[in-house]
């Protein structure tokens, strides 16, 4: 097993790796790095086994096919920030990336990002000549929001994508329908809202909103064979959620939630019980114990592994660990969570047809461009 260890470990690096919570799978793979110098590379669109769009949060797209990779021109200006003590980015910048269900006959690519003006976007776009061109922005938010860092775009078929919107502070948004935030979306490939999307009470008409009362849901998958759309969703302090996504929902952040505020507070204004006769409970959740109440996991995305060369993964759903730097395997059938020997903050996680994974990690020293496309086999 070929491990990223000199890479993403705690040796000779400024971000170290903490142990795993959770107990360590002895799985059998091999990594290869693939494509190098990045920032946040955030999101991937297949094109083939050796063909991909690469997004890095800072702003940029890169065209990788056989190796080597090309810049992209003509992106949307994305807004992008950090914190003063660390210049790193928090919040905001180009997220994720995908092709239509159509792409070979159309050509549109989707992008999802936080524009100038604050308010999270979707624009498409078709390529010319390493240029985009015939940009249109086809859905934006209603208000500004600078908390939240989902925004994964995933195609129910080939008419209908869903979009998750996210918000980590304290505010009664996530429940607010005239709010776009906390919201998990559903749009028509043009953007329009499908006809056949939720009726909320003193709405006369559908509106984008598919579920609510999220809180910054980062890892978006929809199991096509099952049709089911599963949310992996940030808690506070513990807390983080895997969600069975369904029309119309409740999801009750920040009336209910399993963590607690990071100053130690209570969230939840009710009581499990009570939540669950107006909200969906989740499928699981964790919180790492700790002796100040406990620690989120913070996933970044999600995937259900099937068919793949990594044998070991076949039947479960792997995610990343932002706050432990590495991937992570959970058993549905089991509830079992386990760490796994790849470090680094994974911001993607994707299986190639072939089906081979492909994992986007991003930098591991915030004064540097190394962040890395790894190749995950057996």
């Amino acid at each position: 097993m070929l491990l990223i260890y000199g890479l993403f470990g705690c040796k000779n690096n400024l971000i170290d790796a903490p142990d795993s919570p959770y107990p360590i799978s002895n799985d059998s793979f091999t990594v290869d790095t693939i494509a190098r110098g990045f920032t946040i590379p955030y999101g991937i669109a297949i094109l083939n086994e050796e063909e991909y769009f690469i997004t890095d949060r800072i702003g940029k797209l890169f065209h990788f096919r056989d190796g080597t990779q090309t810049a992209i021109s003509g992106m949307p200006k994305v807004l992008s920030f950090g914190v003063k003590i660390e210049p790193a980015i928090i919040h905001g910048g180009l997220m994720d990336i995908s092709l239509h269900p159509n792409y070979p006959s159309n050509s549109w690519i989707y992008i999802s990002y936080l524009g100038l003006d604050s308010l999270a976007a979707i624009s498409r776009f078709k390529l010319q000549n390493n240029t985009a061109t015939d940009l249109e922005t086809i859905f934006r938010t209603r208000h500004s929001n600078r908390t939240g860092n989902g925004m994964r775009i995933v195609w129910q078929d080939d008419r209908h994508f869903f979009l998750n919107i996210g918000t980590s502070n304290l505010s009664n948004r996530p429940q607010d329908l005239d709010y776009d935030m906390g919201k998990i979306h559903r749009l028509t490939e043009d953007g329009s809202i499908p006809s056949d999307n939720p009726f909320f009470t003193g709405y006369d008409e559908p509106t984008t909103i598919w579920s609510y009362g999220h809180r910054d849901v980062q890892g978006l998958y929809y199991d096509q064979p099952n049709d089911l759309l599963y949310g992996l969703e940030h808690g506070p302090k513990g807390g983080d959620e895997l969600n069975i996504i369904q029309k119309g929902q409740n999801y009750g952040w920040p009336i209910f939630s399993y963590g607690i505020n990071y100053n130690g507070d209570n969230i939840s204004r009710v009581t499990e019980d009570s939540a669950a006769t107006f909200s969906m409970l989740p499928e699981h959740q964790w919180t790492v114990q700790t002796p100040d109440g406990g620690q989120a996991i913070a996933p970044s995305c999600l995937l259900k592994v099937d068919s793949s060369s990594v044998s070991d993964w076949n039947g479960y759903f792997v995610f990343s660990s932002l706050v432990f730097r590495r991937l992570m395997k959970y058993d549905p059938a089991t509830k079992a969570t386990y760490g796994l020997m790849i470090e680094g903050r994974v911001r993607t996680i994707r299986q190639l047809p072939g089906g081979d994974i492909i994992a986007l990690i991003e930098r591991n020293d915030i004064e540097k461009t190394n962040g890395v496309v790894v190749r995950i086999s057996d």
